[in-house]
């Protein structure tokens, strides 16, 4: 399955992609490719995973013609670099986009990832992507169509606003909804009045989608993320006790 996870700037898109990822593996849904597909390429720190090149790179590289060997094709050069990008972890493979494209035309090269995303991903059971603000990458198609959107929202009126205009987009683009859509509240109490009127809220604005989310999760603030997170751990590590990873034990794939 693929499996964006989306929503507004600063809601906790990746510490969510991360639970997200942490309850595959211990549900045994592996192996997982996980794609950093935010500029600002965090996922990697919230996995304890060091990055050191990103698939934009090579992408440049590629367009200016950077050390490609001439007896070797573009696509061929291409597909070699982006594995050498790939990070192998144990249950999981990390790749991350990087920064969005310079000047110049980058059609071709493009095209070339796409493919290779789409055969890189064939290997895995699911594809988890962390993706940037709003839906660039499904509208521009580099992630192919989500069978799970994980739309997630914080407590600002504005972010469930967001959730709900990112799926009137996705309904104009592709004629309906994904075949499941789940939204995450992020920074909620359980049973807290404001979670219902949050999710209310991304649903009018979606002109119904509401009715849609096949699971609503509220994740609570955690003080062992934030702890995690500040001194560069991993947030796979957390202790299974703790208030953000007992939440996220009530998501399934079924």
């Amino acid at each position: 399955m693929i499996l964006p996870v989306v929503g507004k700037g600063g809601v906790g898109k990746t510490t969510v992609a991360a639970l997200l990822l942490r309850r595959l593996i211990e549900t045994g849904q592996t192996p997982v490719l996980a794609i950093d597909a935010d500029p600002s390429s965090c996922l990697g720190a919230a996995l304890g995973v060091r990055v050191d090149r990103t698939l934009a790179h090579e992408r440049d590289a590629l367009r200016d013609a950077q050390g490609r060997p001439a007896s070797m094709s573009q696509t061929e050069w291409l597909h070699l670099k982006l594995q050498e990008v790939l990070v192998e972890q144990n249950g999981f493979d990390l790749l991350t986009m990087g920064r969005p494209e310079g000047p110049g035309c980058y059609c071709f090269v493009n095209n070339l990832i796409r493919e290779h995303l789409d055969r890189l991903g064939r290997a895995y059971r699911h594809v988890l992507l962390d993706c940037e603000a709003g839906l660039e990458h499904l509208s521009r198609r580099t992630a192919g169509r989500p069978d799970v959107l994980v739309c997630v929202t914080s407590r600002a009126r504005m972010a469930a606003e967001a959730v709900g205009r990112s799926l009137g987009v996705y309904t104009e683009l592709h004629g309906a909804l994904p075949p499941r859509v789940d939204l995450v509240l992020n920074g909620f109490e359980p049973g807290e009045l404001w979670a219902r009127e949050v999710e209310g809220i991304a649903g009018v604005v979606a002109g119904g989608a509401a009715k849609a989310f096949h699971r609503v999760l509220t994740v609570p603030s955690d003080p062992s993320v934030a702890e995690r997170e500040r001194a560069g751990l991993s947030l796979l590590d957390l202790d299974p006790k703790t208030p953000a990873v007992r939440a996220m034990a009530r998501w399934e794939l079924s």
